[in-house]
């Protein structure tokens, strides 16, 4: 007699989520250092010793990309040094995560791109929005696991993601109501569970949970940090699916795309942040590039 498959539920989720592999020990500790302390480049010496698979990678992507160096880098001690510990510190992300994630649909390539574009923005947002005290890489990585739960999702049940993706939906609040509405529970869910699974910081943790819970700053018991870190990351992710949906958003004038961003990515339940909109717009084609450049070099174009 056939085994009657199970329906899909947040707890048989969790049970799944055991059997996936785990991120390097060392990877998740790189997360929760600073870059400029000595702790993080002997972490990074071990993560070479440990993990050279993943060293190789890294390696082989920094010395055959667009802006590699004259002479071939060696280590990762001199790709710190000569590539810079923030670009090497995204890769070690990525390609950790990819390497539990490999992408094999275009849908799956998608996620990606908006992951790694959420990363970018959110770096970007850190370093401009002078009132926020928030440390570039770790919001960087909290921009690229944001989403975590779609690719696990993909990985338990990709009929599942087909259905609520066949439904379409247009702004980032949506889709979370559309899983509820359609299997019981909704990415963000599954992405903290699979966040405790792998050990992440607390702060990494809690923005993958909280990220579609816009009235964060009501919230009386959150700490100032994660507010921030959860606007940073609200406002990035918006900002992705603004582009993805306005393809020709690069032919408007700065005066629509200036009134076009606002009104789709500042929300009413926020105080009163001074986003750098202006800078913004004119770095956008930069980064833009950025993601399209990190996508061949990780192959998923």
């Amino acid at each position: 007699m056939l085994k009657k498959k199970r329906k899909l539920t947040l707890s048989l989720v969790d049970e799944k989520v055991h059997d996936l592999p785990l991120l390097p020990a060392v990877v998740c500790e790189l997360m929760s250092l600073s870059n400029d302390t000595t702790n993080f480049f002997e972490k990074v010496t071990t993560l070479s010793k440990s993990d050279p698979a993943l060293a190789t990678r890294i390696l082989q992507i920094v010395n055959s990309a667009a802006s590699a160096p004259a002479h071939n880098i060696m280590n990762l001690n001199q790709a710190l040094i000569r590539v810079g510990v923030d670009k090497i510190l995204s890769l070690i992300s990525i390609l950790s995560v990819i390497r539990v994630f490999t992408p094999t649909t275009e849908q799956q390539k998608e996620i990606w791109k908006h992951s790694i574009e959420t990363a970018i923005f959110s770096e970007f947002l850190t370093l401009h929005i002078k009132e926020f005290q928030i440390n570039r890489n770790l919001a960087y990585t909290c921009g690229l696991l944001h989403d975590i739960g779609r690719f696990v999702m993909f990985e338990l049940s990709s009929k599942a993601i087909d259905t609520i993706e066949s439904k379409g939906w247009n702004t980032p609040l949506e889709l979370p109501e559309l899983e509820h509405k359609l299997i019981g529970f909704t990415h963000a869910e599954v992405g903290y569970l699979a966040a405790k699974r792998w050990n992440l910081p607390s702060s990494v943790t809690n923005v993958i949970h909280y990220h579609y819970h816009y009235g964060i700053w009501s919230a009386t018991n959150a700490p100032t940090e994660i507010k921030q870190l959860i606007t940073i990351i609200q406002f990035a992710d918006s900002l992705s699916v603004f582009i993805d949906k306005n393809p020709g958003w690069s032919d408007w004038d700065d005066g629509t795309l200036e009134q076009e961003i606002r009104k789709f990515c500042i929300h009413k339940s926020w105080p009163d942040i001074n986003f750098p909109i202006e800078l913004l717009i004119r770095e956008l084609p930069i980064m833009n590039n950025e993601c399209n450049q990190a996508m061949e070099d990780l192959r998923l174009y």
